[in-house]
């Protein structure tokens, strides 16, 4: 009998955080990566005034500061009417953690990278819980998806929330195993919640 190793030259598979097209779950905030949409990312100053910190995965609006250029916008949270693309952790790593919040933070003055609506990026960001059982039975390019700024994820409920761009489309979901950010606002400190529910967005 001769030795023999059975091989299948064709098989093929992908690495982990590769330019892969299958998930095993998302991290809110953490664009994914794409050669062509990378040279999107942009970034600019969490407004000084701000009242809390910024993480991925937040949305933001931009804001042009009196006599700066409009490569240096001031980014804020996003308000009603006021909502141009979210927060990423993508090369950002001016933000802070720590052991009690391992979530990196930016606080403001600091820098904030980002992804403008009309980029194609893919982002997942935390959604309403409520979502995970509709998401099936929902279109791509749902007729409406809402940005609640309390809670800090995507929603169906228009009460509250601050409309997205109809040309937003739901590339995935993750119900259950992805990774999203909580926040405490009596101590400032934002931990990484496991088996979270996450949608990813293309903007």
């Amino acid at each position: 009998m001769v030795a023999q190793l059975n091989i299948n030259p064709v098989v093929t598979s992908n690495a982990a955080g590769s330019f892969a097209i299958t998930l095993d779950g998302f991290m809110q905030g953490m664009a994914h990566d794409d050669p062509a949409m990378r040279y999107q990312l942009t970034g600019g100053q969490l407004d000084p005034a701000a009242p809390a910190p910024m993480w991925g995965g937040c949305g933001i609006v931009e804001i042009l500061a009196v006599g700066e250029p409009a490569t240096k916008p001031i980014v804020q949270a996003a308000a009603a009417g006021k909502f141009t693309g979210f927060s990423v952790f993508n090369q950002d790593h001016s933000m802070i953690n720590t052991p009690q919040s391992q979530v990196p933070l930016a606080l403001p003055g600091m820098l904030v990278n980002l992804y403008r609506f009309g980029s194609l990026a893919r982002i997942p960001v935390k959604m309403d819980p409520a979502m995970a059982a509709l998401l099936p039975g929902l279109p791509i390019a749902p007729s409406a998806l809402f940005w609640d700024p309390v809670n800090m994820w995507v929603s169906l409920t228009a009460a509250g929330g601050i409309a997205l761009p109809t040309t937003v489309k739901i590339g995935a979901w993750n119900a259950g195993n992805s990774m999203t950010v909580s926040y405490n606002a009596t101590n400032g400190w934002a931990t990484w919640v496991r088996n979270g529910n996450c949608v990813l967005l293309q903007i």
